[in-house]
C-alpha cells in the first residue's frame, strides 16, 4: 500500500450502514452488498434492498476491477492538502459485480477513457486506507 504525502488528508465520515466497507479497506478489500432475496447489487450500503425492500443482505469482496464510467479532471483542488496533488482525475468505477464506485484514478489524465479497464490499489490518506484506480494491465491501451 503506498503512502502518500501531504499528511492532512480530509477523512471520510463512515455512515453506520457501510462500516464493513470501511473495515475492509483498512484490510485492502473492497466490499459491497447483495441482497439474498432477489440478487441485486448494493452501493451504496443500505439497511434495506431498494429493489424488492428485503433486509436479507449480505456483504461480499468485490475483484477490485472494473472500467471507468466517468471521469474529470480536477485542475485546482479545494483545499491545500488537494492543491498539493492537482491535477488529479476523479470519476466513476462500473465495478465488475455491477455497481458503481466513485474513486480517484491515478493515471494521466490524456490516457483515461470511458470504457479502459481499471483496477485498485490501497493509498493510506491520514487515519483511511482508501481504494485509488489504476490502468489493468491486461489492458493493452486501445
Amino acid at each position: 500500500m503506498a503512502t502518500e504525502n501531504p499528511t492532512d488528508w480530509p477523512q471520510p465520515y463512515p455512515l453506520m450502514d457501510a462500516e464493513p466497507y470501511w473495515a475492509a479497506l483498512a484490510d485492502e478489500r473492497i466490499t459491497f452488498q447483495r441482497c439474498d432475496a432477489c440478487g441485486e447489487t448494493l452501493w451504496p450500503a443500505r439497511k434495506f434492498c431498494v429493489r424488492c425492500d428485503s433486509t436479507d443482505l449480505t456483504w461480499h469482496d468485490a475483484a477490485g476491477t472494473g472500467e471507468v464510467w466517468s471521469h474529470s479532471t480536477v485542475m485546482r483542488g479545494p483545499t491545500p492538502t488537494w492543491q498539493a496533488i492537482a491535477p488529479y482525475t476523479v470519476g466513476f468505477i462500473a465495478m465488475d459485480e455491477g455497481y458503481q464506485l466513485f474513486a480517484q484514478i491515478d493515471e494521466p489524465a490524456d490516457e483515461i477513457a470511458i470504457g479502459r479497464r481499471v483496477r485498485a490499489r490501497f493509498v493510506q490518506r491520514g487515519e483511511a486506507t482508501l481504494p485509488v484506480f489504476v490502468f489493468d494491465g491486461e489492458d493493452d491501451g486501445s
